[in-house]
């Protein structure tokens, strides 16, 4: 929205918009210079960072992480408790490796109580096809995504998001290299402030927002693509933090979770991989 509505050139900025392809991630634009910004996940910014990439977060989207456990609610699964004795469906990478949506589902049923022997995991394509075939009780998936496959089917559907149980990372996190913040400054506050411009007004005006994602999603439908937002907004603004904030105890939070998860293997100075400048400089003091 903010490059259809024009805040982008508000802000004399003409901005390009790359999707996300497996074979040309975010986070290698932006190290290569191929992409001034990415968007990507809390944890594998900071695996980057580990690693020693000079990179670092201006913004995060969602507050609240959209990974969830999805079932149809005639299974009568309600909370991770019911997982005990059934089958699970974990999206996972094409290695086999857990991304996110696994890191926080085991986070999950740790912090539960709730040993990996009692359930069935399995490996899952991205998409509610498993648990529609009855090939798991329960999938795992983005609350704003996978679910409304199985609604569109016909189903109705029970969902479990993560941070609800006490685990959550930043999603889509909006990020830059080290020597852009230092160097120009005051391109990254025009680039902020123009996109959270841009999430703000899609909030407020979600029908003319759908129909234009719509000519970027390919392939997608009214129906799902609404479901996406509607789903989306209380994840990104609960109406008294800014968009695009960030807080050191919630990164620490994240990070804590790479290191009992072996994602990472030491922790980094967690105020090196985020700044609030940019922000600051939009709202005020936040």
């Amino acid at each position: 929205m903010a490059k259809e509505i024009g805040f982008y050139k508000d802000e004399g900025l003409n901005v390009t918009l790359t999707s996300f392809t497996f074979e040309n991630p975010s986070l290698d634009s932006v190290i290569d210079g191929s992409a001034l910004f990415g968007i990507t996940g809390a944890d594998e910014l900071l695996l980057k960072i580990q690693e020693g990439h000079p990179l670092k977060a201006i913004a995060v989207i969602y507050q609240i992480n959209p990974v969830c456990a999805y079932s149809l609610s005639e299974s009568n699964i309600t909370k991770p408790q019911d997982f005990i004795g059934k089958t699970i469906g974990i999206e996972r990478a094409s290695d086999g490796t857990d991304i996110n949506v696994g890191i926080l589902y085991y986070a999950m049923m740790a912090k539960q109580g709730i040993n990996r022997s009692q359930v069935n995991d399995v490996t899952i394509g991205y998409d509610a096809t498993e648990l529609l075939a009855g090939e798991t009780d329960i999938s795992t998936g983005y609350i704003i995504n996978e679910p409304h496959q199985a609604i569109e089917a016909g189903y109705a559907v029970n969902t479990i998001l993560m941070a609800d149980y006490g685990v959550n990372m930043y999603a889509d996190v909006i990020f830059t290299r080290t020597d852009t913040i230092e160097n120009n400054p005051e391109l990254c506050v025009k680039f902020l402030q123009a996109t959270l411009n841009g999430w703000q007004y899609a909030i407020e005006h979600e029908e003319e927002t759908v129909n234009t994602v719509l000519q970027y999603a390919e392939n997608r439908s009214y129906a799902h693509e609404e479901y996406m937002l509607r789903n989306s907004i209380p994840l990104i603004n609960d109406g008294i933090t800014p968009i695009g904030s960030m807080e050191k105890e919630k990164w620490e939070n994240v990070q804590t979770i790479l290191i009992e998860y072996d994602i990472i293997n030491q922790s980094i100075d967690i105020e090196k991989a985020y700044t609030t400048e940019f922000l600051e400089t939009i709202y005020g003091e936040i």
